[in-house]
């Protein structure tokens, strides 16, 4: 069954995440963890060919630099390990490539991108989660509201779910927003849209069809209400199907640049 997670926005609406559950980040998990173990047999081996060039030297500087060697073999696990989890965060805004599979994404608990900071706070508390085979994780994520981990409370991070539910069933209107996630910088910026705006909207987009036509036709212009004003837009029709028709070309304008995006009334 699917979580869900309630954010305040600025504008005082509450808007709906859905979490991702303990088996997607289980699964996640354990990709990353092969993909890391390749990494790692590689640099054992780098460092065997390394070993086997200092047996050449005599079996007394072995024995000298046993210990040294031990010890950097420790440093280096914990940093690649650690590392890896690290690298892929910062560079994939939160996802490493096993969550990227999964489609899950590491975000604060306010809805935010992470940052490097977070990130690492986040990650090196993942030796002590992974006891057991992640069994201390498991337990905080099945004891804890939003699913997390004693790294996601240390950080205040949460996980997310960015795959999109299947409504062809319950609803006639055909999407015509593309998946990304990201938009373009210049045209989020030509389309005078805020990153937090934007993450807003499109979160709206895609879980549109989980709210009732009330609640609906109350939060929609709730969401839209600053951007009209801002860019001093009058739809032609105050109408749902009017303003989620504008929210459809809004978005298609954010992640598509070069289109024109000024005020322009609806028909």
């Amino acid at each position: 069954m699917d979580e869900f997670d309630v954010i305040e926005t600025p504008e005082n609406v509450d808007l709906q995440r859905r979490l991702a559950g303990i088996g997607s980040r289980f699964a996640a998990g354990l990709l990353d963890t092969l993909l890391f173990a390749g990494a790692l047999v590689i640099l054992l081996l780098v460092l065997l060919v390394s070993g086997l060039m200092v047996l050449d030297d005599g079996p007394g500087l072995v024995r000298e630099a046993g210990v040294w060697v031990i010890a950097l073999l420790v440093v280096l696990l914990f940093l690649v390990y650690w590392g890896y989890f690290v690298l892929f965060e910062t560079w994939m805004n939160g996802q490493t490539p096993g969550k990227r599979y999964l489609r899950i994404r590491v975000v604060q608990q306010e809805g935010a991108a992470v940052s490097f900071p977070t990130i690492a706070i986040r990650n090196l508390l993942r030796v002590v989660d992974l006891q057991g085979f992640y069994a201390v994780a498991g337990a905080t994520m099945f004891l804890t509201r939003r699913v997390q981990r004693l790294g996601d409370l240390a950080a205040g991070t949460v996980v997310i779910s960015e795959e999109v539910p299947d409504y062809a069933a319950k609803s006639d209107t055909r999407t015509t927003v593309p998946g990304a996630l990201a938009p373009v910088p210049a045209a989020l910026e030509a389309a005078h849209l805020r990153p937090e705006e934007y993450r807003l909207l499109y979160n709206y987009w895609l879980r549109r069809d989980q709210l009732s036509l009330e609640a609906r036709r109350q939060l929609l212009p709730k969401l839209l209400g600053p951007i009209l004003e801002r860019t001093g837009t009058v739809p032609a029709e105050n109408t749902l199907a009017a303003l989620e028709r504008y929210l459809e070309d809004l978005l298609r304008r954010a992640l598509v640049p070069g289109r024109d995006s000024g005020p322009e009334e609806q028909p």
